[in-house]
C-alpha cells in the first residue's frame, strides 16, 4: 500500500462517532467508513442513524440523546459492543441555541447546551479511557468552535461559545494527563460552514458578504473541508500530535 494511504487508513480501527446526523457528522460517518473504520453513530433520530448505515457497511446505530450524561456509560457498551473496544472517539455532538442574546438564554438552553457540548463529552472520555489505557493506544478528537477563541456577536451564542471554549481547554489537558498511556488528544476547531443547521442563512448576500470580508479563503466552508483534518488526527498520521487544535476556517482566525 502507498506511504500516503497506509498513513491515514483506518483499517481495523474502532470509532464512537457522536453527533452522526447532522452538521458534520453525517460526512464524518462517511469519511471514517470509507477508510476502513467501523463506526458506532450516535444520534438521537433513529430513522437517519439507519439510512446512514444502510449507505455506509461501516457504520453501526446507537440511538441515544447525549442532552443526559447519565446515559453515556450504556451508549459506550451498546458502541463496544457492536464495533469492538473503541479506538477512535469523536466528540462531535452538539446543541445551539442559536439567535439567543446572552442575557436571554433560558436554564432549559443552558442546561441542554453544556450536557450535549461539554458533560457528555467529558464522561464519554471518562467511559472510553480504560480500554484505551489498557491497549496503551487512542486517539480521542474533540469538535469545538472558533467561537471557543473569538467572539462573534452577530450570531448570539455565549454558552455554546463557553461549552466549546471548555472542551478545547479540556483537550490539552486530557492531552497532558493520559499521554502516558498512549492515548492522543486533539480538537477541530470549525469556522462558517455549510450545515443543516446553517443554510437557512449562509447564502444570505450579507452573510456572505460578511464571511467573505473576515476570511482569508474567500468562501464559506463545507463538510467535505474537514476530511483531511479529521484522518489525519484519528489515524496514524498524527501519531506523534497531542493537545493541538486544528483550526479549519478558511484563516478568519488568523487576522
Amino acid at each position: 500500500m502507498p506511504i500516503a494511504q497506509d498513513l491515514f487508513s483506518l483499517q481495523g480501527k474502532s470509532v464512537l462517532l457522536t453527533g452522526a446526523t447532522a452538521g458534520l457528522g453525517r460526512r464524518f460517518a462517511e469519511t471514517l467508513s470509507e477508510a476502513g473504520a467501523k463506526v458506532a453513530i450516535v444520534g438521537r433520530r433513529a430513522a437517519l442513524l439507519a439510512e446512514i448505515a444502510e449507505k455506509n457497511p461501516g457504520c453501526v446505530p446507537v440511538q441515544a440523546d447525549l442532552a443526559q450524561p447519565s446515559i453515556v456509560p450504556d451508549v459506550v457498551a451498546r458502541a463496544t459492543e457492536a464495533v469492538g473496544a473503541i479506538d477512535v472517539l469523536v466528540n462531535n455532538a452538539a446543541y445551539i441555541a442559536g439567535g439567543v442574546r446572552a442575557e436571554d438564554e433560558t436554564p432549559e438552553d443552558i442546561d441542554t447546551t453544556l450536557n450535549v457540548n461539554l458533560v457528555s463529552p467529558i464522561r464519554l472520555a471518562q467511559a472510553v479511557f480504560p480500554a484505551m489505557k489498557e491497549r496503551g493506544r487512542g486517539s480521542i478528537i474533540n469538535v469545538t468552535s472558533i467561537v471557543a477563541r473569538a467572539g462573534i456577536a452577530r450570531f448570539p451564542q455565549a454558552t455554546y461559545a463557553a461549552s466549546k471554549g471548555g472542551l478545547e481547554a479540556i483537550t490539552r489537558e486530557w492531552a497532558a494527563q493520559w499521554a502516558r498511556h498512549g492515548i492522543r488528544v486533539n480538537a477541530i476547531a470549525p469556522g462558517f460552514f455549510e450545515s443543516e443547521m446553517t443554510s437557512q442563512v449562509i447564502h444570505h448576500e450579507k452573510v456572505q458578504n460578511w464571511i467573505l470580508d473576515n476570511t482569508l479563503i474567500p468562501r464559506h466552508g463545507t463538510a467535505a473541508d474537514f476530511d483531511g483534518a479529521l484522518l489525519y488526527l484519528a489515524s496514524d498520521a498524527s501519531g506523534y500530535v497531542t493537545g493541538q487544535t486544528l483550526v479549519v476556517d478558511g484563516g478568519w482566525t488568523a487576522h
